[in-house]
Formats: C-alpha cells, structure tokens, sequence
C-alpha cells in the first residue's frame, strides 16, 4: 500500500541578518504514545536522495504554494533535523512565522520497509522516503509524536497494511511468566510460543486457558504501580519542600541572630562613651569643689581630656558605622543617585547635607560601586540626573522623535541653510572660465563671481534658531522631614517628567494656535499649516459627530503637501485618538502588526501605516468631533528641527508667605523648520 505519512512537530524561528530560518528535528526515534518508532537509520538508506534534489518547503503541504528551501537536512542521534529558510516573497507567511503564529511543520513520508511490533502492537520503520516538508497551521499531532493507525481513513484499512509487515514469526502468544513490582515500575515476564505450538488439542483447553488469563488483571497492576509511583514522587517532593523550610529557617534565624548581635555592639558602644562622659563630669565637679582650685587650670586641663576623649568616641564612632555597614550592599544604580540629589535640592541641604546623599557619595568615593566620583562631585552628579531626566522625557515623548535635534551654544544661534533645491547645471567640460585660455573648469570654474547671472550659482540662506525655557513647578510643606520625603521622590520624579514631556508634543502640535495651553514662542505644526493655508476641510457641520476620519482623507493631505508629499518615508500623519478609532475599520489602514518594517519598532507611538507613511496617534488634539477642530496633520519630517541649548535643570526655592518649598525643573529648547515653504505641512479638520 502506496500510503503519505505526517509526522507534526515544532520549530523555532530566528533571523540571520536579513534571513529569516526555521529549525527543528522533522522527527525522532524515540517510540511515540501508541508504539510506532521510526529509526534513524530509516532516513539513511537513499529515502532522502529524491526530496534533495530539489528541497523546496511548502505551505499547508501545497505543493503551489512553496514558501522556501531546507538548507540543512540530515541524521544526529535524535533523529532527522532540518533546518531552513524562508523566502522573502513568502509575505504574510513569513510575517506569522517572525510573530510565532505559525510555529509547526509536517513531514510527508513514505514507509518502505517497516517491522510489526506485538509487544506495543506498533511499528518499527526502517526504511522511509522523505517526500515534503510544510510549513503549517494545524500539524498532524502537536506533540511531535505520529501514529500510523492515525492517517488511514478506517480500522479495515489499517489492518490490511498490518498484514504486508507482519511475518509468521511475529505472529506470538505470550504467557505470563512473571510480574514484579518496585516503588517506580511494573516489569511483566512473557513465555512465548510459536503460534503452532500454541495450538490446543480440544477446545476444552481453550476454556482453560482462557480462564486462567482472566484471572490476571493487567490493568490493576498498572493502576498500583502507578499509584504507588505517584505516592513515591508525592513524599520526595514532600521531603524537597521541608529542606527548603529547614534551609529558610535557619538563613531567618541567622539574620536574626546578627540583628541582636549588632545591637548589642550598638548599646556597648554607647554605653561607653555614656560612661566615658559621666566619670568625666564626675571628675569636673570633684575639681571644682575644692576650695583653693583655680577654674581656669582646671578648665585649661579639662579641655585637654576632652580633646582626647573626643577622639576616642570618633574611633568608637567609626567603628559603629563600619559594624552597621557590614551586610549592606555596597553598590548603588543611577535612580539613587538621582533620588540623593533631588533630595538635596527639595530640603535645600545639598547633596552631601542629607544622609541619604553622603552614604552615595561615601560609596562612590570608596569605589565600592561601578562609578568612582570624588566626595565633591555635585557637578558630576548633577550632570547624571539631567541625563537620566532627559531619558524619561524621551521615552513619554510621540512626537519630539519624529525630528532632527540640534545643539545649541547660545540662545540664538545662525546656522547656514540651503534653500529648496534646484537644477544642477549641464556645462560643456572645455566650457571657459574667466581669464584667458580654455582650461576645463566645469560647473564651477563657469561661474562669474564678478558679474553674479543666471548661472552664478545658489546663495546660502541663513537661519536663526532660538530655544526657549521650559519650567514645571512642585509644591512640598517646608516641615517634610528626609525619611518623609525618600518615598515620594519617585512620584515627584514622575510628575516633573510628564509635565515637560506634555508640554514639548503640546508645542510642537499647537504653539500658536488658538488651541495652545502652554505659551511659547515657536508655532507649532497647526499654526504654521494654518499660516500656509494649507487646512482640508471634511464639511461637518458643528456638533456632528456622524463624521468619520478615512485614510482617503490621509491621501488628500499628502496631495496636498505637493512636492514635499513625494516620497511616502518622508511624510508622517499624525492622528487624534477619534480619527485613529475611525480608520481601524478602513480596508487601506495597516495595523502595526502587518507593517513588517523596522520603522515600526523604532517610532514610539506609531499604531499604523497608510499608503506607505507611518500614522502616530496624539492626545494633544483638542474638541473631539467638534466642527472646525484639527483631527489631524500631515509633516515631511525632514525640514524641521528641535534645537536644545541644554538638558533638564532642578533647584528649589522657599516661598515665605506660603510656608512651602518649591521644586523647579527647566530646560531650554525649540522647534523650528530649516527654511519657510508652503506644503511642508498640512493639516485636517471636522
């Protein structure tokens, strides 16, 4: 019988470089759940010789729809391993296999040669023909296991392919000879006869035998043994669990144990420096009482001692405070380093005036963590904290990423530009400069600079770039002790960061516009489309929500922006929330899922693409589905700049009269375009 075969199993993808592969062993030779095994020398035979000549691998066994090649095909210990890869015109199907939706494959087989085990009623294949290897969605089994008996269309068919691989001598009656039981297994010893010389002479001996096999009850010896092996496994477990509850134990009551013995040093140490100072003030007073005693001489001869004393309780000191940091980690991570020196700017003390502050640096100038700093590195620290600042407004950012950032020297600064591009210049290549003679010069030996015309080349533009200072504001009571302040630094931190993050994609979307929250000087995309002209209206009437928000409507914008619309890479949409909930339904929105870029992953807030450009969702639009209000702009990225002069500032102020602390964070930054030009952005309203 001329029967295809599937064996299910699992790979794993993984990309080289731009290559996309999938690996794993097309099958095993271990036995699966009903006895079937194939060897690996099954493979080794020639079965493989037809499928390499040309190992293409297919998609849900469709021999259409091929998807790949197997590179690496071959036998190890375990089996037969393949590995291969994937093309890249597979499209979708290599986008599933990238996201792990599609993880399984099935290998088509032929078996030639096999050998009928009784004693699992299963298969052992010897000689097999590989004949496809698919990438699909349901595999024959999933759990890399096969049984023959499951690919034939009923019993009658499978028993018919039974009897081409059973031999006369594998046709057996097994008597039970033995049956020993351990704590793990069932071991069952058969006699076996020949299927003639099992025969009985009269079918009274049938009855007997039959009889006498009834009496064993096979399945209930299975069923003890492995209840008995589950009890086994239940008590080591058992025995694990209560280990690891000594172990537990003992670590607690060690720690406890330190904890008394490092009080215990703490109250010896004061109580002698408490004893050191009572003997010594009981000295004073004896002094003192003396009739004929000159108070200067003793006062003279008492600060010499407590000029000694004074050293010792330093030492004792000392030495309490190496005890108290033993067991401490002596390590510290760039949130504490933020937290010290926020918490010295909120209570005014300074980085080294609160405790918390002077154990960092004391670890740092010990070079006890991965970061040596001198003890006066306030500069050095503050420096981190503004880069750590900066960092997370960057990552609540949207729309700040979507720029070019340049730094800034100054305040204002000149910077060259080149205006729009034109025409490069076909010139002869003798073409005459100025002067005598017909030397080649080319473009710019053609140029007059004496007499500047036509062909007197481009003149640089030039740009002032501004940046202006961004402040947020927090209120603390100037009673708040540091061990009161420690744990809500993380939610002033926090609150700092969202308050200059909202600001920065309020201004870029709406400085200068009606709409703005946040004053500043700069205009903002709405403003400088609004100045262009360049606002599409979709005709609601005001107050009609019915409206939808269509990528068609995405088109329109980009068509609009003319030439600086061209190429899709260079233009970006960004949406409100309702417009992005219009289009989740548009047939031509790409969901970031289906992108299959790395402009995806590398664009934060970006949900989508339309026609090619990224769509990024904001929640800085303002009014809803309200008439006249701004659901969304189209930008060619490349012809704006965020300058930054530099990162995030905190100092702190007393406010008298409201008998509070003020914690002021700034920086000083801006959003500008290279050079003015109607159709670098257009904008869309309801």
């Amino acid at each position: 019988m001329n029967k295809i075969f599937h064996i299910g199993s699992t790979f794993k993808a993984f990309e080289e470089g731009d290559d996309l592969h999938i690996a794993g062993m097309a099958s095993t030779n271990s036995a699966d759940r009903v006895g079937d095994v194939i060897e690996t020398e099954a493979w080794t035979k020639g079965g493989l010789q037809n499928y390499l000549n040309n190992p293409v691998i297919l998609f849900n066994h469709d021999y259409n729809q091929p998807i790949g090649r197997a590179i690496t095909l071959g036998t190890n210990d375990n089996g037969l391993q393949l590995k291969a890869k994937i093309a890249k015109s597979a499209g979708h199907v290599g986008e599933l296999i990238k996201e792990g939706v599609l993880g399984a494959f099935s290998v088509g087989f032929r078996v030639k040669d096999a050998e009928y085990m009784t004693e699992t009623d299963g298969y052992k294949i010897k000689d097999a023909e590989l004949l496809e290897v698919s990438v699909v969605t349901v595999p024959a089994n999933q759990a890399a296991t096969f049984s023959l008996a499951k690919s034939f269309n009923s019993e009658s068919e499978y028993e018919e392919f039974k009897k081409s691989f059973k031999t006369e001598d594998s046709v057996e009656e097994k008597h039970i000879l033995n049956i020993q039981e351990t704590e793990d297994k069932v071991t069952v010893e058969f006699e076996k006869h020949s299927e003639t010389e099992s025969m009985p002479k009269d079918l009274s001996q049938v009855e007997v035998q039959e009889k006498t096999m009834s009496d064993i009850d096979i399945d209930a010896i299975v069923a003890a043994a492995v209840e008995k092996t589950a009890t086994a496994m239940a008590m080591k477990d058992a025995e694990r669990k209560a280990e690891e509850q000594t172990r537990l134990e003992a670590e607690q009551k060690a720690a406890e144990d330190a904890q008394v013995q490092k009080a215990a040093e703490e109250a010896r140490i004061v109580t002698a420096v408490s004893s050191g100072t009572e003997k010594l003030m009981a000295d004073v007073e004896a002094k003192m009482s003396e009739k004929d005693a000159n108070h200067m001489e003793v006062v003279k001869q008492f600060e010499k001692e407590l000029s000694e004393k004074s050293d010792e309780i330093e030492k004792m000191r000392d030495s309490k405070r190496v005890f108290a940091d033993r067991g401490e980690k002596s390590s510290f991570t760039e949130d504490d380093m933020v937290n010290a020196h926020i918490l010295g700017v909120v209570t005014n003390k300074g980085l080294e005036g609160t405790k918390f502050g002077r154990s960092i640096l004391e670890k740092a100038t010990n070079n006890t963590a991965g970061v040596r700093l001198p003890a006066s590195a306030s500069d050095d620290f503050e420096t981190t904290v503004s880069t750590a600042i900066e960092r997370d407004i960057e990552l609540e950012l949207v729309l700040d990423p979507l720029f070019r950032k340049i730094q800034m020297n100054a305040a204002s600064m000149v910077i060259p530009t080149m205006p729009d591009s034109g025409y490069a210049e076909w010139l002869s290549a003798n073409a005459a400069g100025t002067g005598a003679g017909a030397a080649p010069k080319g473009n710019l030996g053609s140029r007059d600079e004496a007499s500047p015309g036509a062909n007197a080349g481009v003149t640089l533009g030039s740009k002032v770039l501004t940046v202006e200072k961004l402040v947020s504001k927090s209120f603390m009571a100037n009673e708040t002790e540091e061990d009161a302040i420690m744990p809500v630094l993380p939610l002033i931190r926090e609150a700092m960061v969202r308050a200059h993050a909202r600001a920065i994609e309020h201004s870029i979307l709406q400085a200068g516009s009606t709409e703005v929250v946040n004053a500043g000087g700069q205009n903002g995309l709405i403003k400088l489309a609004t100045d262009d002209s360049k606002v599409l209206d979709a005709g609601a009437s005001a107050g009609a929500g019915s409206v939808t928000a269509t990528t068609a409507q995405l088109l329109n914008m980009r068509q609009a922006m003319g030439k600086y619309g061209r190429r899709p890479s260079d233009v970006v949409y960004i949406v409100s929330l309702d417009a992005y909930y219009d289009m989740l339904d548009d047939p031509e929105f790409q969901d970031v899922n289906l992108v299959g870029s790395d402009r995806a992953t590398k664009i934060s807030g970006e949900i989508g693409q339309a026609y090619g450009s990224p769509i990024i969702v904001c929640d800085e639009f303002t009014g809803g589905k309200t008439a006249n209000k701004v659901w969304g702009v189209a930008v060619n990225a490349r012809n704006f700049l965020v300058p930054v002069l530099r990162g995030v500032t905190v100092e702190s102020d007393y406010e008298v009269a409201n008998q509070q602390r003020v914690l002021v964070a700034t920086q000083r930054r801006g959003f500008d375009q290279m050079f003015a030009a109607a159709g670098q952005v257009v904008a869309h309203k309801w």
